[in-house]
């Protein structure tokens, strides 16, 4: 991972334990998040480029984060499949499956598969939420 990228992970851990989160799993979640990232690396110009359009355009985002890595959507797919690969990193590493859930799920906007309330879902919250406040 990209030392920015490690930074970011740290952060995340740290604001998790400054939340009282003690749940290992999700300790490994934080430093893991993103480590799908490292399939393809982000270049300078495009993360920014993502934030933007994201937040101007979020369905053609989306939309344009379909498919392969290899185009002008190269930043887009990094983006929209990142989770999943991170998971896939995470799961041939030999994390628990509840620490590669939370990977596969922390860009969905909600709980995704668990039920509101659980603590699945509560965990996923909290990383959603250390996640971007970093």
């Amino acid at each position: 991972m990209p030392a920015t990228d490690q930074r970011h992970a740290l952060k995340v851990l740290r604001t998790l334990r400054t939340m009282g989160q003690t749940n290992q799993d999700l300790l490994a979640a934080a430093l893991l998040h993103d480590v799908g990232k490292s399939r393809y690396r982000l270049r300078l110009w495009e993360r920014p480029a993502v934030v933007v359009m994201r937040a101007w355009l979020p369905a053609a985002a989306q939309r344009w984060g379909k498919g392969s890595a290899t185009t002008w959507k190269r930043p887009f797919v990094i983006y929209e499949q990142h989770s999943g690969w991170g998971a896939e990193i995470a799961a041939a590493a030999g994390c628990s499956p509840l620490t590669v859930w939370l990977i596969r799920e922390h860009q969905r906007d909600s709980a995704g598969p668990a039920a509101p309330g659980t603590q699945k879902a509560e965990l996923l919250r909290a990383l959603q939420q250390a996640d971007s406040v970093n």
